[in-house]
């Protein structure tokens, strides 16, 4: 016979019992959260490093800065005065597409740092580490985010001292906005030809073979209704004629219409294939 046991005994273990779960669960909390509390660090500290990278590289900021400021201002003072006499406002129809040019330089020069992080073997270092791997394409987006917000700030500006009149303030930021969020979808699939790139060179080569044809082959810089007519199909639905004008229609607070949806899928079919193609290639490497 089992002995009768004590008053308040089976009340006890019964408490025991019942508090050890949300023991467990405080633990685990505490193990995420300091686990979230790691990732943010990393996080910061990768931005640091590539900001820090950004500022004592002169080639970088000029590409920044000064390139795409000057597209604008070279293109505004050999067509603006022949567009202006048709009353056709060229700084508004160009500053869209400079904004557009500003951030795929950006995307650029952060896919060639990520090259050269990889030549030099700073990307088999951070995996060496306990560091998730979001780290290092994460640390280069919110990077490049930074360096996109300055870049088109310097074309926007430009643009109004050449003349460009947007039609408000909320559709000046509606199209900064968009042409950020194109940024970065743009330097998410280029992360992934530095991740498959065996050299900067090469890195190089591929992201012109990329870029020129998607910026020529595109309304950037001359209205569709110029071109041939077997061409202007074309040229209306690869992916940067919607977006810039998405861009364009914004700036002037016009509808964007279809071209707005095409935009919108273009974004997200880029963001949805660019992170495919990122996690593969990182898969890739190890």
């Amino acid at each position: 016979m089992h002995p009768p046991k004590a008053p308040g005994t089976g009340d006890a273990g019964d408490a025991n019992r019942t508090e050890a779960p949300a023991t467990r669960g405080t633990a685990s909390d505490q193990a995420y959260t300091r686990s979230e509390h790691q990732l943010t660090r990393a996080l910061a500290g990768a931005v640091w490093r590539n900001n820090l990278r950004l500022r004592r590289n002169t080639a970088s900021l000029v590409s920044a800065f000064v390139i795409p400021g000057l597209f604008m201002l070279s293109f505004w003072s050999v067509f603006g005065h022949a567009a202006a006499t048709s009353g056709f406002d060229y700084a508004l129809f160009l500053m869209a597409a400079c904004m557009i040019q500003a951030v795929m330089f950006t995307a650029g020069g952060s896919t060639l740092a990520l090259a050269v992080d990889m030549e030099n073997g700073l990307l088999s270092r951070m995996r060496a580490m306990p560091i998730n791997a979001i780290v290092a394409v994460g640390g280069r987006l919110i990077t490049d985010l930074i360096r996109s917000l300055c870049s088109l700030a310097t074309v926007v500006a430009l643009g109004l001292v050449c003349g460009a009149q947007p039609d408000g303030v909320s559709g000046l930021i509606l199209g900064f906005g968009i042409v950020l969020v194109m940024g970065e979808v743009m330097a998410l699939a280029f992360c992934g030809i530095a991740l498959r790139s065996s050299h900067p060179v090469q890195t190089a080569g591929l992201l012109q073979a990329v870029e020129m044809p998607l910026l020529v082959f595109s309304t950037a810089f001359i209205p569709v209704a110029l071109l041939p007519s077997w061409l202007r199909p074309v040229v209306e639905h690869l992916p940067f004629s919607p977006l810039i004008d998405t861009t364009r229609a914004l700036l002037a607070g016009t509808g964007a219409g279809s071209t707005g949806w095409e935009a919108l899928a273009w974004l997200v079919a880029g963001l949805v294939l660019g992170s495919l193609w990122v996690a593969h290639a990182f898969r890739r490497q190890r």
